[in-house]
């Protein structure tokens, strides 16, 4: 019986000390200190050994989580420190592959069709690929601003600053009519 009475003393403890509660009969609580120890029983001596070491035991925890978060955040900011170059490097190298353009101007630009016969290159013209321009060298790369890429394989009768881009029928042609655009002569 005697084993019995103690347990239950002790499991009541353990309740206390988790709940943290008081116990004003020992004049106990867990977030005072105890002043007179010796003047209580060994049953309350337990109970305030187990408050203190539960004291402890909170502080312990608090301290390692506070390490646990400040070593976290360390480790997150180096991974985006590491992100934040890796993506400088890709664009330093994306920057790099891109081909440099050199702006020219405004182009006045028309449209004209195949007669069945190379250009004047000697190639045979393509759609999205040929034109015309008598101001720029043959084979001379242009990037036309709103269309793409163009390599100068054809002359014709225009004048400065008019290029004339190859489409596959009459009809575009026609529908192309007279446009404007910024041209780049595209750098090796």
């Amino acid at each position: 019986m005697k084993h019995i009475k103690t347990r239950i003393i002790f499991a009541l403890l353990v309740v206390i000390t988790m709940l943290a509660i008081e116990c004003p009969t020992l004049n106990i609580n867990a977030d005072e200190p105890l002043e007179k120890i010796e003047e209580l029983d060994p049953v309350a001596m337990e109970m305030s050994r187990i408050l203190n070491l539960n004291k402890e035991k909170e502080a312990e925890l608090e301290e390692k989580t506070k390490e646990s978060v400040l070593e976290f955040t360390e480790a997150e900011l180096e991974v985006q420190e590491r992100i934040q170059d890796i993506n400088e490097e890709l664009i330093e190298e994306l920057e790099a592959a891109l081909p440099k353009k050199t702006y020219l101007g405004s182009y006045e630009l028309t449209a004209y069709i195949a007669t069945g016969n190379p250009c004047a290159s000697g190639v045979y013209p393509q759609v999205n690929h040929t034109v015309a321009c008598n101001s720029l060298p043959m084979g001379t790369r242009i990037y036309i601003e709103g269309y793409g890429e163009y390599v100068v394989e054809d002359t014709g009768g225009m004048a400065n600053n008019v290029i004339d881009v190859f489409v596959s029928d009459y009809s575009t042609a026609i529908n192309f009519g007279r446009r404007v655009a910024e041209v780049y002569i595209i750098e090796e």
